[in-house]
């Protein structure tokens, strides 16, 4: 029994030999783990204290205390108040840490193509965090880094100049379906003692044998014909509502002003209402077509119009930065065809297409933006068999592919063009003209 026992052997000897042996190994991986959490413990901590710092920097009341933001970043000097307070803010986050940091600190502004300022606080470090126990196998500290940034388009002041053009062309129709219909409704009510047919362009008149205009007839009578001036009415009108429901309670930043342009009205340029931040008043507005009255041949004068109003309405350019310096914004409704005197046309005059340089004044001045009331196809009698109408085959036809290339180029840029073919594209265009500049003067950290 003896000499079988000592064949068995006792192993629980190895077990603590074993033991002894992986112990310091054991507590040398707990101890560095320990090490990494204490080290991502502070790293976290210095995150915070970079994203407060950043915030902080670009924050509404610094720049309040500071007297604007311009101020407040006096050119991205170092001595910058946006820099003093986000050293100053990272420091007193960190001053409890067992490790002192020196951030670097970077602050941006960059203007937009539309003259809207944004201001970018940056602020990154690095440095380690000393060990205890790695630091016995030589790791004597971990190594730490943190990034943080902030960006703020603050509120901005924003006055807009709605411009519609009241030429006789848009009393035409909105759709093909109210072009057939005013068609119909003008053959069978105003043909006087005539029997002139009924039509949808170049009638916008009362005609000798007609004892009302095409616009009483569309208007008056049941069921209602909606022209493009009715839908340039009800896009002003989805404008007023939009930037009434938008607007700062606190800090009314939103203007909104209307006018209208027609060549022969006396003056060229009316003023519907000035720009305003009190709209409630202008909840629905009504735009009615310039000189609506046999006399009115050519109306569209765009040089002149322009003019006008960029010398005696659109002032200068302001910063955005206050209610005293607003930004311009001018949204220009249009169909882009001028009218000139000539012969050989139709009705005594001749036409041409809207040139870009007509714009110059109002960029100079101005983020503009254009809606083009594009021109459906108009056929004589309201037949496409029969042919284009005289009317728009010599006034509108060539021109129509010179005119929305022209627009384009009085618009600021691409965001702030739109084709509108029928009268609800011009209620769309005129909402996305106000959404891309609305969303510039939002606060986003």
């Amino acid at each position: 029994m003896i000499g079988r026992w000592f064949r068995l052997g006792d192993k629980r000897g190895n077990v603590a030999v074993i033991a002894a042996v992986c112990a310091p190994v054991m507590m040398l991986m707990v101890g560095a783990a320990i090490d990494y959490g204490y080290a991502l413990n502070i790293n976290q901590r210095l995150n915070e204290a970079a994203d407060t710092a950043v915030l902080s920097a670009i924050s509404p009341s610094i720049a309040q205390g500071a007297g604007g933001y311009a101020s407040a970043f006096a050119g991205g000097s170092v001595n910058a108040p946006m820099y003093k307070v986000a050293r100053n803010t990272f420091a007193t986050n960190t001053s409890a840490l067992p490790i002192s940091v020196s951030p670097n600190v970077n602050i941006t502004s960059s203007t937009s193509s539309t003259n809207i300022k944004t201001y970018t606080a940056t602020l990154t470090y690095s440095t380690s965090v000393p060990t205890f126990f790695a630091s016995l196998v030589g790791l004597s500290s971990i190594p730490i880094s943190g990034h943080a940034q902030a960006t703020t388009t603050p509120l901005t002041y924003i006055r807009y100049f709605i411009l519609i053009d009241i030429s006789q062309s848009m009393g035409i129709a909105a759709t093909a379906a109210d072009m057939t219909n005013l068609y119909n409704r003008i053959e069978q009510y105003g043909q006087g003692t005539g029997g002139e047919p009924g039509c949808v362009f170049g009638c916008h008149v009362a005609e000798s044998t007609q004892a009302y205009s095409n616009e009483d007839y569309a208007h008056n009578l049941s069921p209602y014909i909606t022209l493009r001036i009715d839908s340039a009415n009800t896009a002003v009108d989805s404008i007023i509502q939009t930037a009434i429901a938008d607007e700062n309670s606190t800090t009314p930043n939103i203007s909104v002003g209307l006018y209208t342009m027609s060549a022969l009205s006396s003056p060229i340029v009316t003023q519907v209402f000035a720009p305003t931040t009190n709209l409630a008043p202008y909840k629905t507005v009504a735009v009615d077509l310039g000189n609506n009255n046999a006399g009115g041949t050519g109306d569209s004068d765009f040089y002149d119009q322009i003019t006008q109003f960029a010398n005696t309405y659109l002032p200068a350019q302001g910063t955005g930065a206050s209610a005293s310096s607003p930004l311009n914004y001018v949204f220009l409704v249009t169909d882009g065809l001028v009218d000139t005197a000539g012969s050989g046309c139709t009705s005594g005059h001749c036409t041409e297409a809207f040139q870009p340089s007509y714009c110059n004044q109002l960029q100079a001045k101005a983020t503009v933006g254009v809606i083009y009331t594009t021109y459906l196809p108009i056929y004589n009698y309201n037949n496409s068999a029969d042919g284009y109408e005289v009317n728009y085959s010599q006034l509108v036809l060539p021109y129509v592919n010179q005119i929305p290339g022209n627009l384009q180029s009085c618009a600021t840029s691409s965001n702030y063009y739109f084709q509108a073919s029928y009268g609800s594209d011009i209620v769309a265009a005129m909402q996305s003209l106000f959404a891309n500049s609305l969303q510039t003067v939002r606060l986003t950290q």
